[in-house]
């Protein structure tokens, strides 16, 4: 059966890869990686992908408005060189907000994940992505170096 569903997966994943762009293949081929790395059962994986897939979309808005936030800042007269100190208060608590935001986020997905897997999958889930992120700059690093 897991055989099954990781096949379905990557199928899934590959038809992904082949309609869109570069966004959504990296984000099929992360959805694989995790599904192997994490090996869950068909129930777990129910449960497991609706939870991190909320979350996913939760940190991407978090990622989002802090982009808008640093453009805003660059686009800033001279940059934080012409904000006054009270813009640049504003700034940081934005900033400040967004990262808790983001531990929220994080508390939230391990919580909630703890009501559906054991704690070494967790913990798995943590490296598989950790390791997935290592990869893909890696890609990036040699296909600069190459265009070199």
């Amino acid at each position: 059966m897991k055989k099954i569903l990781l096949l379905y997966i990557v199928f899934i994943s590959m038809s992904a890869v082949a309609q869109n762009g570069p966004r959504e293949r990296m984000k099929a081929f992360k959805i694989a990686y995790i599904t192997e790395k994490l090996n869950l059962s068909s129930k777990e994986a129910q449960q497991f992908w609706p939870v991190y897939n909320t979350h996913e979309e939760t940190v991407e808005k978090l990622k989002a408005q802090e982009r808008r936030l640093i453009k805003g800042l660059k686009d800033a007269n001279n940059g934080p060189e012409g904000l006054s100190d009270k813009q640049a208060g504003n700034f940081l608590d934005d900033y400040l907000r967004m990262e808790e935001q983001k531990s929220q986020a994080k508390k939230k997905l391990i919580s909630d994940l703890k009501q559906i897997m054991s704690n070494k999958k967790i913990l798995r889930l943590i490296k598989a992505e950790s390791d997935f992120n290592k990869r893909i700059l890696e890609k990036i690093r040699e296909r600069r170096n190459n265009r070199n």
